[in-house]
């Protein structure tokens, strides 16, 4: 398997090696090289279900290695219940350093685990939990003086969902200093958007456009987004618009039409402004921030318009205020046009037809 670590998967996995003719403690390892090989090729489903197969023929830590290996990729794939639960059948192999072991390797490894499950915690919308295993990962990292990017990264994306952006931006600069060049453009499109959630947009554009300059980031949409926002926020109207088009165009559906949305009111093209978020409430994630904010936006629109629709008028303030806390500045504003689409809709129910 010298090829798949060469950097030659295809003609490692063209190797035939029958597993069941190999000694046993090597047959996991076989399925852990194609597993690699795999996705190196980009199939992650293949390599997913091989490294399975590892970690159900490896034992104690190793087997603990190959269930992250295998939780890693289904956390790509956006299976994160599933990744759970293969973290904790990993969870349960941390037994303590073993005789003739060097201690670091299961302290290491122990952070990666902690690192998974944040990511995974996260994603099922756990973030104090998630900030509990990336606070371990970073403490054991620390022990063994190998503090690596992605915690960092990891640690900047809990800390901004939370809402401590401060420190957000710390943990994203620390993670910069740390990146190889690979890894560079990813920790910039979160300092980007780091400093556009603290409203530096100046220097959040610094940062996107840094990254626009690495032809293979595979977010460039997201990034022509984000800097639209900027350019909204600095009120350059055309460049705000022009960017969110091409972003709109590239697959980022979402921020793309809540800056277009933006701009159209700007120049308040109502109509416009409306189709604009009505589409963010369409494509959004249910409940997600982007959701709730085509909501809310698109109610207010109709409000200014004075109600056309008062039916959809009151679906929308109704579902924004579901997610709205009392204490957002929304909540007043949603209550209302509520009530006045209520009373709309009660009084065209009420007329006589000639």
């Amino acid at each position: 398997m010298r090829v798949a670590l060469a950097g030659r998967p295809q003609e490692a996995l063209d190797v035939a090696l029958p597993a069941a003719e190999l000694p046993e403690h090597l047959r996991w390892r076989l399925r852990s090289w194609q597993a690699d090989a795999q996705e190196a090729l980009g199939q992650s489903a293949e390599a997913t279900l091989l490294y399975a197969e590892a970690a159900h023929l490896a034992a104690g830590l190793n087997r603990a290695v190959m269930l992250q290996e295998q939780a890693a990729l289904l956390l790509q794939q956006g299976d994160f219940e599933e990744a759970r639960q293969v973290l904790e059948r990993a969870r349960t192999l941390y037994t303590g350093p073993r005789p003739g072991t060097d201690p670091n390797d299961e302290g290491l490894n122990l952070a990666t685990w902690h690192y998974l499950m944040a990511q995974v915690r996260l994603n099922l919308g756990q973030p104090e939990a998630a900030q509990d295993d990336i606070r371990e990962a970073a403490r054991l990292e620390g022990l063994s003086g190998d503090p690596s990017y992605g915690v960092a990264l990891v640690q900047g994306q809990v800390l901004s969902h939370l809402g401590q952006l401060e420190e957000a931006l710390e943990a994203f600069g620390q993670a910069l200093a740390r990146a190889t060049d690979p890894d560079r453009p990813y920790a910039n499109h979160e300092l980007g958007v780091a400093l556009l959630d603290l409203d530096r947009p100046l220097e959040a554009r610094e940062k996107l456009e840094e990254v626009l300059l690495v032809p293979d980031y595979p977010f460039h949409p997201e990034v022509l987004a984000d800097i639209a926002e900027c350019d909204y926020r600095l009120g350059r109207l055309p460049e705000a618009q022009l960017a969110a088009e091409q972003a709109l165009n590239q697959g980022a559906v979402v921020p793309a039409s809540v800056v277009l949305g933006n701009v159209a009111l700007d120049y308040y093209h109502l109509d416009d402004a409306l189709d604009h978020y009505e589409r963010v409430v369409r494509e959004a994630v249910h409940g997600s921030r982007d959701w709730v904010l085509g909501h809310q936006m698109a109610a207010d629109v109709m409000a200014q318009q004075g109600f056309p629709d008062p039916a959809a008028a009151y679906a929308h303030a109704q579902q924004a205020l579901e997610h709205t806390p009392e204490s957002d500045d929304w909540y007043v504003t949603l209550q209302d046009h509520l009530s006045r689409a209520q009373a709309l809709m009660g009084s065209a129910g009420g007329r006589t037809l000639n």
